[in-house]
């Protein structure tokens, strides 16, 4: 799936389906709401009174979704999902995500390939336009679709620099980072598997330089200091890619998978990325990352989850690169 971002008028998206920051009601309203009723004709809200009528008596519950027809809009379809109202005393961050998840799963049962969304739950329901395009993009690039394009359509360029700002701090997608990591020669991945394997005991010890006293009062921050063979493969695990640019500080706060690695085994091979990435980046604003990788099993999940990969899930590349060569 791609993510796209526009500023302009959502209603002016010639894409399968266009999504609505709808009210509960589903009868109109201001902002988005009212600008895809105001354009989209009477049909459609025709088709939100038959579902008041029969589906939905009380209303659309908050972070649901559901479809009616786009009436005069260049798209075939509406999504109108209704976004929570933000509150700074309670997290209703689950149910923003749940907008965007609902809105592709209707996509999906429509056959819709391209989705245009709003900046959903930002205008007058009152959600901060950073942490709503945190939590989009980071639903949307989690949820399993067959939808080929997600664009966001953002009114004004505050949105629109937000929306852009949480998409590169997402990084690339499991399949971006797959498909880079396939993409590097079989000898590269023999290396790193190698040095692994030649791993001992001594190489995983870790001794600590510096904390000398130089005057009296002063002393040298103490670094860490690991063994070549270590430092070996961490240069592979750079130098294939392993190592990707994304927001990590924010991952690891997030992610079961760290501090550890458990659960890596059944993870995406790309969360094996993310977590190298995580502990190499991390050594270089906390002495002692890499150390705690080593102790706590993290590093060997790693190299594990990436072996594995390798061997039974990497597809066939160019020459020399059918699976029956590797080893």
């Amino acid at each position: 799936m791609r993510i796209t971002l526009v500023q302009g008028d959502i209603t002016e998206q010639d894409v399968d389906a266009v999504v609505n920051a709808a009210n509960s009601s589903l009868l109109g309203g201001g902002g988005v709401d009212g600008a895809i009723h105001r354009r989209g004709g009477p049909t459609i809200l025709a088709d939100c009174r038959r579902l008041r009528a029969t589906r939905f008596p009380k209303g659309l519950p908050t972070g649901q979704a559901v479809a009616t027809t786009a009436g005069e809009l260049p798209a075939l379809w509406v999504i109108h999902t209704v976004g929570p109202v933000y509150s700074p005393s309670e997290d209703r961050s689950e149910l923003l995500a749940s907008c965007h998840r609902e809105s592709l799963r209707v996509a999906d049962e429509l056959g819709a390939r391209t989705v245009a969304f709003p900046a959903v739950s930002t205008g007058a329901y009152g959600w901060p336009v950073k942490d709503a395009a945190r939590i989009a993009v980071r639903a949307v690039r989690k949820t399993d679709t067959r939808v080929a394009e997600v664009r966001f359509v953002l009114f004004d360029e505050r949105a629109f620099t937000a929306y852009g700002e949480a998409l590169r701090a997402a990084g690339p997608t499991d399949e971006e980072i797959a498909a880079a990591l396939a993409a590097q020669p079989d000898e590269a991945w023999r290396r790193l598997f190698d040095l692994a394997d030649a791993l001992t005991p001594d190489d995983l010890k870790v001794t600590w330089e510096g904390g000398e006293e130089t005057e009296p009062g002063v002393r040298t921050v103490p670094w860490p200091g690991y063994s070549r063979a270590v430092r070996r493969i961490l240069d592979a695990l750079s130098e294939l890619g392993v190592v990707v640019v994304f927001d990590w500080t924010e991952w690891h706060r997030r992610s079961p998978l760290f501090p550890d690695g458990r659960g890596l085994r059944d993870a995406p091979v790309a969360d094996a990325a993310r977590l190298a990435t995580t502990y190499i980046r991390g050594e270089r604003f906390r002495d002692g990352s890499i150390q705690q990788a080593i102790e706590n099993g993290a590093l060997q999940a790693i190299l594990d989850r990436l072996r594995r990969w390798y061997h039974e899930e990497r597809p066939a590349s160019g020459p020399g690169g059918g699976a029956g060569e590797r080893r």
